[in-house]
């Protein structure tokens, strides 16, 4: 049966374990944000897979992490110079392509919950949000998609488009007042560097109505101080390890 992110956060609530996310797939064992990275991270048992998105030069919504090309494909340059076609000519490691976002939605689809992180961080990327609600909408995928930047403004222009869709504002220091900032943005989930969360900040989002969804849990600090501070949601490059570790809590 079809789950919304939302029925994703209140069942694993209501079940006491976290939501385990695969961070741009399982790159732990295949080129991150990849389709073969998405594909072993749902086998793997994953709950959500994360993924980011940058506009190529033709408008296209294209799945890659960086701003350039060099650290994960054969390519040199920006993303935003090239074409989707010029893109996907590229190897992103092991023969894999720079996937489309729509092929990414369309695989995820009943299976899992998908987190979208749109790069609007310098250089940015105008008219993006516009595109992204429009293919959420044509593909019948608000419901099992949630949406995340560093960028706080984009996200309430998002809110102010889409009531229904959820929204996650992510963020890489401790805030005095991080559920001010979840309620400023039209957020529903906090989602913070795992280093920069403490129980008294669990209790500010949670009083606010909020979630928390922490990242990138990789090694035995992340995982034992996830124990101890119990968010919501978790996101590493490890989801197959990380995840059998963290599924059901256990006392530090």
């Amino acid at each position: 049966m079809t789950q919304s992110i939302r029925d994703r956060y209140e069942a694993a609530h209501d079940e006491g374990r976290p939501l385990i996310g695969g961070h741009r797939g399982n790159p732990a064992e295949h080129p991150e944000n990849t389709m073969r990275s998405f594909r072993s991270a749902i086998a793997a048992g994953c709950d959500l897979i994360e993924c980011d998105v940058h506009l190529s030069s033709d408008s296209r919504l294209v799945v890659i992490h960086d701003h350039t090309l060099e650290r994960t494909t054969n390519g040199t340059g920006l993303v935003r110079d090239f074409s989707a076609a010029e893109l996907r000519k590229l190897d992103a490691g092991e023969g894999e392509k720079i996937p489309l976002l729509q092929e990414v939605i369309e695989l995820v689809l009943g299976k899992v919950g998908l987190v979208i992180e749109i790069k609007q961080v310098p250089p940015l990327y105008p008219g993006l949000e516009d595109k992204l609600m429009n293919m959420l909408r044509q593909l019948g995928a608000v419901q099992e998609c949630a949406v995340i930047s560093f960028n706080h403004t984009s996200i309430h222009q998002l809110r102010k488009m889409e009531p229904s869709l959820q929204l996650g504002i992510l963020e890489a220091s401790r805030p005095m007042h991080p559920a001010k900032m979840l309620r400023d943005a039209g957020a529903d989930v906090y989602s913070p560097h795992w280093g920069a969360t403490d129980p008294q900040l669990l209790h500010e989002v949670h009083a606010a109505g909020g979630a928390v969804g922490v990242w990138p849990v990789d090694d035995e600090a992340a995982i034992a101080w996830c124990k101890f501070v119990k968010p919501d949601s978790i996101f590493s490059n490890r989801p197959k390890e990380v995840g059998a570790e963290l599924r059901a809590w256990a006392p530090v």
